[in-house]
């Protein structure tokens, strides 16, 4: 019996202290797990942030990919007119050609040329004749 009374309060202070470590565990527990449900819910944020960044981004990149297109059509578009116009050009006169028409114009031209009618070269002949004589 003397052993029986040393080996209660042991017993007690062994049970107290198992309880008070099993009670700190615990709370250190839920303390883990309340930060564990705080990280999955920022982990699922962003997830989900992630995901709708991910469709945004696609619907720009279409976007993008129908700009392209456009602009690629613009300038075949452009290209072609480019060619007809280059095709036209080579049709039309050139600076030397239009300067040699405007100096045969020049020369037929009525108003600037002098011609003689009939008559007057009848009457130059008639006056210098007269002279002679």
């Amino acid at each position: 019996m003397v052993f029986e009374k040393k080996q209660a309060p042991n017993i007690q202070a062994f049970g107290t202290e198992l309880v008070t470590r099993i009670n700190t565990n615990t709370r250190r527990i839920r303390t883990l797990e309340q930060r564990h449900e705080g990280t999955e819910g920022r982990i699922s944020s962003l997830e989900e942030k992630v995901i709708e960044e991910l469709s945004n981004l696609k619907k720009r990149f279409d976007q993008i990919s129908q700009d392209i297109d456009k602009l690629s059509e613009n300038i075949g578009e452009l290209r072609s007119e480019f060619l007809k116009m280059t095709k036209n050009l080579e049709k039309t006169a050139r600076k030397t050609e239009l300067k040699e028409l405007e100096s045969l114009i020049e020369l037929y031209n009525p108003i600037k040329s002098r011609f003689v009618s009939r008559e007057e070269v009848e009457r130059l002949i008639e006056e210098k004749l007269s002279k002679k004589i």
